[in-house]
């Protein structure tokens, strides 16, 4: 039997609306290939944080910024935590803009802290992180909800 892909992963650990958004999107069929990715995976918690209205634009509403927000929790290559811890490291993600990984006082990216760093998959490694990325202008469009 193979290894469970980063999407089963996200899944297995309990970050279900993130893993259920991926499957929707035009990410799946990638994330279920060779990879390897790196995958940030927001709780349901950050999640219910936004308003009804917010989160159902988000995840039905708008195809188009579902995969960009998506796109902006994944990046190429599978790095480990131990890689973050003492330094602080702009990486670039899937959707084309960046985040920044700050690992000098706890774990870091952005704002959101990780929450369940190192989950192993076949095609990369999955960080639970308790907080949603995205660029500046993506907030915006989701809070004009």
């Amino acid at each position: 039997m193979n290894a469970p892909s980063v999407v089963s992963v996200a899944d297995r650990a309990g970050f279900h609306i993130f893993a259920s958004a991926l499957r929707e999107s035009s990410h799946s069929s990638s994330l279920e290939g060779v990879g390897p990715f790196t995958v940030f995976a927001p709780s349901d918690a950050a999640f219910q944080k936004f308003s009804k209205a917010a989160l159902d634009k988000l995840l039905t509403g708008d195809r188009a910024l579902l995969d960009t927000v998506l796109g902006y929790h994944i990046a190429a290559g599978r790095v480990a935590s131990a890689r973050f811890v003492g330094r602080r490291i702009r990486a670039v993600m899937q959707a084309g803009g960046d985040v920044i990984i700050d690992g000098r006082s706890g774990l870091r990216v952005n704002a959101a802290r990780f929450v369940k760093p190192d989950l192993g998959a076949r095609n990369g490694v999955v960080h639970g992180i308790d907080g949603v990325l995205w660029s500046r202008e993506t907030a915006e469009s989701v809070a004009a909800s």
